[in-house]
């Protein structure tokens, strides 16, 4: 008999962090796990961090090796996006902090957590984002997403950065549609 593993509760708030180059290029990490597909850095505040600059400096050196010279908010709000958590209560989703930021070093990106880093123009950022609506407007799910579209969540945050000026409201509402649906057997005690 297998045992499941206790699932711990989501802390309810997170940080993304838009780390662009001097080409206008965008980092991007493939999620190793859920949620899935490829998105700015991001993680937790509560979980291991006392507040949101010390998430926002250790979540960039953890999944992309880089080390934070400068940060400033954007955008600020709470999204229903759910994580491999156990949603947080009695509010689930997230209250996100999203910030640019400015960084140094060489991108190594954090093996398990993640398939990988890259830098994206904002054609191949737009390419991501098409994908994942293609995705689910011919019905597919967000355990099947594929590792070559954008993370769901990352529609509003983008959004919000001026990133994806050109998405409608259709596309933002089918964007949360995906990212507010549970991770099914995350939330059973394992990753697939």
């Amino acid at each position: 008999m297998t045992a499941t593993k206790k699932m711990k509760r989501c802390c309810g708030t997170s940080v993304g962090v838009i780390i662009t180059d001097s080409a206008d290029r965008l980092l991007m990490v493939t999620r190793g796990w859920w949620p899935k597909g490829t998105a700015p850095v991001a993680g937790h505040v509560k979980d291991a961090h006392t507040d949101v600059a010390e998430a926002l400096v250790a979540e960039v050196q953890e999944e992309v090796g880089l080390t934070v010279t400068g940060a400033g908010l954007v955008w600020e709000g709470h999204l229903p996006n759910l994580c491999a958590s156990l949603p947080h209560q009695p509010r689930p989703g997230h209250y996100w902090h999203l910030a640019t930021a400015t960084a140094e070093g060489t991108v190594a990106a954090a093996p398990g957590e993640t398939k990988g880093a890259a830098w994206y123009t904002r054609e191949q950022v737009d390419a991501l984002a098409e994908a994942t609506l293609a995705h689910y407007r011919a019905g597919g799910e967000a355990a099947t997403q594929p590792d070559n579209s954008l993370e769901g969540v990352w529609f509003k945050l983008l959004f919000e950065a001026g990133w994806l000026p050109w998405l409608t409201e259709d596309d933002l509402a089918l964007a949360e549609k995906a990212y507010s649906t549970a991770p099914g057997e995350y939330w059973l005690g394992g990753r697939p």
